[in-house]
């Protein structure tokens, strides 16, 4: 009897937990600024602030830069975080950004690290912090 109430408090418990988790993850249009970081440069980069329409099926924050054609390859959501992949191709090169980002009811935060390969160039590496707040319903 003692083993039942366990497992049944355990399912319950941890039904509750992702239901909280996952319902502090909003839906709608957000602010987003981006503060990019590269080793071996004197200065940083000014910061970099967007909107975007963030849903579960597109959690990923991205600025779209129309020289470059973006797809998200992986994407997870656990809870009220967002773990992401996403690969660029243009005239240019390539790039890869890898992170993960974690909401709460009105704000979010998160980190990546972009790898750019660029014709004749070679490889770099930036480091990204991403903070962002929530603004409302998505335009139409």
């Amino acid at each position: 009897m003692m083993k039942k109430t366990l497992i049944i408090f355990t399912v319950v418990l941890s039904i509750l937990w992702t239901a909280s988790a996952f319902a502090e993850f909003k839906e709608g249009l957000w602010e987003i600024t981006t503060q990019v970081e590269m080793k071996g440069m004197p200065q940083s980069m000014p910061p970099t602030t967007f909107r975007q329409c963030i849903t579960k099926n597109e959690a990923v924050p991205q600025n779209k830069d129309k020289s470059y054609e973006c797809k998200t390859v992986n994407q997870k959501i656990s809870g009220n975080t967002v773990s992401y992949t996403v690969e660029c191709k243009g005239k240019e090169g390539a790039m890869q950004t890898s992170g993960t980002t974690t909401y709460t009811d009105k704000s979010m935060n998160g980190e990546s690290t972009t790898t750019f390969k660029m014709k004749g160039q070679p490889e770099m590496k930036m480091a990204n912090k991403i903070k962002g707040k929530y603004i409302g319903v998505c335009p139409k």
